[in-house]
């Protein structure tokens, strides 16, 4: 079997990246870009390592896969926060 050459090579990052530690994770749908400010004071009041999730109610299946998102960090010792997207608003 021929094995497949990437134009590039994957090499490890930087020492700073590899160290740098995230406060919090915000993930909020791209229609509330204009919103950051909104989002942003929520996420840097939640406690360290914490996660804040927006969501919209009406669409079943994003809603699902954050819920999904929201276990796998509370497994992983995280703090989850879930929004309605219409609080943000």
């Amino acid at each position: 079997m021929k094995q497949l050459r990437l134009p590039y090579q994957i090499v490890e990052p930087p020492k700073a990246v590899r160290m740098a530690k995230l406060d919090n994770i915000a993930l909020v749908p791209a229609s509330l870009l204009f919103q950051k400010g909104k989002y942003q004071t929520i996420a840097n009041n939640l406690p360290g390592r914490g996660v804040l999730i927006c969501r919209n109610e009406k669409k079943e299946r994003i809603t699902h896969i954050l819920e999904s998102v929201a276990t796998f960090f509370r497994q992983r010792g995280h703090f989850v926060k879930t929004l309605p997207y219409s609080l943000l608003i």
